[in-house]
């Protein structure tokens, strides 16, 4: 084969909203690496809020909060996936393996 196939994966609820795709896939996976909205947005170089818009379009197209957050204080802030962003995120890379094995096969 000549050319090399690739493909732009997203998810869309049953009324073809955009749920997540790979960007928020991605800051999804560090916010549940380093329990932080914030450092999550530091690594990949955009601002604490353009990660929330992020995260509040998922949570105002699904109709449930992906993330749950414990503010700063003596300890500092803390942010974990909720167990619907669990979901999503592991949905979107499971659907993303599979495709790219697939494609191997080609």
């Amino acid at each position: 084969m000549k050319h090399i196939p690739k493909f732009k994966l997203w998810l869309e609820d049953k009324e073809k909203k955009y749920i997540l795709g790979k960007g928020t896939a991605e800051l999804l996976l560090k916010i549940k690496e380093l329990n932080s909205i914030a450092d999550a947005a530091n690594y990949y170089n955009i601002s604490y809020a353009h990660a929330w818009r992020k995260i509040r379009t998922i949570e105002k197209s699904s109709g449930h909060e992906i993330i749950s957050r414990t503010r700063g204080g003596k300890g500092g802030g803390h942010s974990e996936l909720t167990e619907f962003g669990e979901n999503i995120l592991s949905e979107y890379l499971k659907t993303k393996e599979a495709l790219d094995k697939l494609l191997k096969t080609l």
